[in-house]
């Protein structure tokens, strides 16, 4: 039997009853996690699920919560240097002196709130799409200026340039990926890869078998104009075919004024009976059921085709 290489924090952690934190913020980051806690045995009482951005936990049976951002929880983030989620997900952890590690797949806002708690022993970054992929160099955050901290605080990301963006904190405990190429700046001796992705089929039963070709609309963020959203629409259903499906992107889905806004405008536009497709269908998964043709903007999803053996084509929708 091949024996797994285990990080020595999760070796750690099972051996002092540590909770582990997974930040679930798309369905990819969802199956990385439920194999890493397949992998490595941890206890299912030591786990809690945070999803984040409506991502589906029904490939879960651990403890779980949602977080669902207030009104102006994106002032508070962006002025006065808070983190509303952040806080909401310490107050989850069962009990305040509880020790727990946290999992993620870059080193956003709630990850570095939760990093400042005493009883916090670590971090470890896992595959979470094209990111993970990218020469992002690990920085130093406790030696970044007062002005990439402002940078950061208002965008919770800097693009990177020749390598440089603040997306892996150097204090990282591991790298946890499904490729030899994922994580490329990343000492071996940090990285570990899962082997057994296909494990996940036992968790999910296939949600829309027969249906074939997919489409995927870009992110909310990318279209801030309501004429955006409608050549965002119209250019898929020019390119999607009679009766095939329509998948929003989760920051459509996660907001119940721009859901309702989204399929009023996809209903009115819609002149080949497609369907919209519901947030809690894992495309990753259903690809290892059945080859699907998938349509799009840019996407972590087409490297994960051509793994799987489907196909992705990219297409812009602006």
């Amino acid at each position: 039997m091949k024996m797994i290489e285990i990080p020595e924090i999760i070796n750690k952690s099972k051996k002092n009853d540590w909770l582990h934190v997974f930040l679930v913020a798309s369905p990819i980051l969802g199956i990385v996690s439920r194999t890493i806690i397949d992998n490595y045995k941890l206890s299912n009482q030591n786990v809690l699920i945070v999803s984040l951005r409506d991502t589906p936990l029904n490939i879960f049976h651990h403890n779980n919560i949602k977080i669902i951002p207030d009104k102006f929880d994106r002032y508070l983030e962006k002025i006065l240097f808070d983190a509303p989620s952040g806080r909401k997900i310490y107050k989850n952890i069962n009990h305040p002196q509880k020790k727990f590690i946290v999992y993620s797949g870059w080193a956003y806002r709630e990850v570095n709130y939760l990093l400042k708690k005493r009883n916090c022993k670590g971090h470890i970054y896992i595959e979470e799409g094209q990111g993970s992929y990218m020469n992002y160099r690990p920085y130093n955050f406790n030696k970044m200026t007062f002005q990439d901290k402002l940078k950061f605080n208002w965008r919770n990301r800097i693009n990177p340039i020749d390598g440089e963006g603040f997306f892996f904190r150097n204090d990282a405990k591991a790298y946890i990926g499904l490729d030899r190429d994922s994580f490329p700046r990343i000492p071996e001796s940090k990285k570990f890869i899962l082997d057994n992705i296909y494990n996940i089929k036992k968790y999910y039963k296939p949600k829309i078998f027969g249906k074939k070709t997919i489409g995927l609309t870009s992110s909310a963020s990318r279209l801030p104009k309501a004429e955006d959203w409608k050549k965002m629409l119209e250019i898929l259903i020019q390119n999607l075919p009679d009766r095939s499906l329509l998948k929003p992107h989760p920051s459509f889905t996660s907001n119940k004024t721009a859901f309702s806004k989204f399929k009023f405008l996809f209903n009115q536009l819609n002149n080949k009976n497609i369907e919209l497709c519901n947030s809690d269908v894992f495309i990753e998964i259903e690809m290892m059921y059945e080859k699907k043709n998938i349509i799009g903007p840019q996407s972590s999803l087409s490297r994960y085709a051509s793994l799987i053996g489907s196909t992705y084509k990219q297409i812009n929708l602006k």
